[in-house]
């Protein structure tokens, strides 16, 4: 699971508004300005020309980079801004309609937070919306608005399979993305438009995975109607969590269908359920996945059993990421790598105490057999900004499990809880860790004898 966590939004913005006296540069409503770089050290601000009582989309496309924008009029107003961005990769998207007709300003800002990358590209498309797109936004918007309304929202796995009968009467890729586009994303509900953007899901993304592993669907798809029967599971972790964590905050749940990159994430408002990776079985057809040779996609695939435990361990585990304090402390080391792992071990370890598992049984069954020789080569990369070798590789590392950041973490949070004499105050400690080296100190883990 990666996403950025945030900080209070107000301090979204690392510098000072612009003056309008800096001469921003002029963007065209409905021409694509793409490859704009952006660095920790610059924002940038762009004029804009709008009529009145027209509607535009308002889209920055974020390559590598998380950053956040505001609308403001001459007067430095701000009308509109941006949700917190979720990565480094997806896209801000905002509706505005202009209550009058002339200048507006659209500021671009680097957003602070310490997993966000130092640089990286941008693009920004100010798309004027026809009197038809309103009005198909707006009938959805109502047609949703009961489904928006739930704590536990699955009406998408109904839009995804109906998008995904209709691929039969396309011809053409072109076809089948304009099905998807239409029937699923078009109708999504408040936690896929959360998802879309963690993930950066595309209606082109869609069709390349469903033409990928067609078989794999069709066997998966009675068991994602299956997510109905299991929302009270999601209820019983609720209140277990708040026997162990006083502050607990229960977020909205969402079971969506993805493109078989994660099984579960969180949006700052949302957990994140990915179905179709949830919804496998020792059943499921792999043989495409084994055909592609996706080891590692064909063992978390079959490891899935029991349907209601994997959802109990999945919302386990996000929930406690939902809970978590966002960000190093200023006076910490900035030690990323030690920082995420410890973030993600906490999450098992918290939800293995709710639901007596975790969602990383290969990993930790693998890191037990080898923990000194991980722990050593852990330790060598121990403040690294790349945190590649050892967090969200699962597609891409062979001969061994993927995510063994998840293990050296939980193995840290584990030390620490037993160290404690508080263990109420230590749950506290494990999910409102700030300060990574001092965490790792206190564990005494390093310390600890290890095979």
């Amino acid at each position: 699971m990666r996403y950025l966590p945030g900080l209070p939004f107000l301090l979204l913005f690392l510098f000072p508004a612009f003056s309008i006296a800096q001469s921003p540069k002029q963007i065209i409503p409905g021409k694509l300005y793409d490859h704009i770089p952006v660095r920790k050290s610059s924002g940038a601000s762009y004029l804009l020309d709008l009529a009145k009582d027209r509607a535009y989309e308002i889209d920055v496309f974020q390559q590598g980079v998380a950053v956040g924008f505001t609308l403001s009029d001459t007067n430095q107003t701000i009308l509109a801004q941006s949700k917190r961005p979720e990565d480094i990769t997806g896209h801000l998207k905002r509706d505005f309609t202009p209550s009058y007709t002339g200048s507006y300003y659209l500021k671009i800002s680097y957003y602070v937070d310490p997993e966000n990358t130092d640089s990286g590209e941008i693009s920004i498309h100010v798309k004027p919306l026809t009197d038809q797109e309103m009005a198909k936004r707006s009938r959805i918007k109502k047609e949703l608005a009961p489904e928006n309304s739930k704590n536990v929202q699955t009406i998408d796995i109904d839009h995804f399979w109906e998008a995904f009968d209709r691929l039969k009467g396309s011809r053409t890729f072109a076809d089948s993305v304009a099905v998807f586009q239409q029937y699923y994303l078009d109708r999504a509900t408040d936690g896929l438009l959360d998802f879309i953007e963690v993930r950066d899901l595309t209606a082109e993304k869609y069709v390349a995975q469903v033409k990928l592993y067609p078989r794999y669907f069709a066997s998966i798809r009675k068991r994602t109607y299956e997510v109905e029967k299991v929302k009270p599971v999601i209820e019983e972790v609720f209140e277990r969590f708040k026997t162990i964590y006083s502050n607990f905050k229960p977020f909205k749940v969402c079971f969506a269908m993805g493109i078989l990159n994660t099984g579960g994430t969180v949006s700052n408002s949302f957990i994140l359920i990915g179905t179709e990776v949830m919804a496998s079985s020792p059943e499921a057809d792999l043989s495409e996945f084994v055909k592609y040779n996706n080891t590692n996609k064909v063992n978390q695939l079959s490891a899935r059993k029991n349907f209601e435990e994997e959802i109990r361990k999945i919302v386990a585990h996000e929930c406690g990421h939902t809970q978590q304090k966002p960000g190093m402390a200023d006076t910490a080391i900035q030690c990323k790598l030690l920082y995420q792992s410890i973030r993600e071990g906490a999450c098992d370890f918290v939800g293995e105490l709710l639901v007596h598992g975790h969602i990383n049984t290969a990993g930790n069954n693998y890191g037990d057999k080898h923990e000194l020789q991980l722990w050593t080569a852990f330790k060598n990369e121990l403040c690294n900004e790349n945190i590649g070798n050892w967090l969200y590789n699962s597609d891409r590392v062979k001969n061994q499990p993927g995510d063994l950041g998840y293990y050296i973490g939980y193995k840290i949070v584990q030390s620490y809880y037993e160290n404690a004499i508080d263990k109420k105050k230590a749950i506290a400690d494990i999910l409102e860790m700030t300060d990574p080296v001092d965490f790792l100190m206190k564990s005494k883990y390093d310390r600890k004898p290890k095979k």
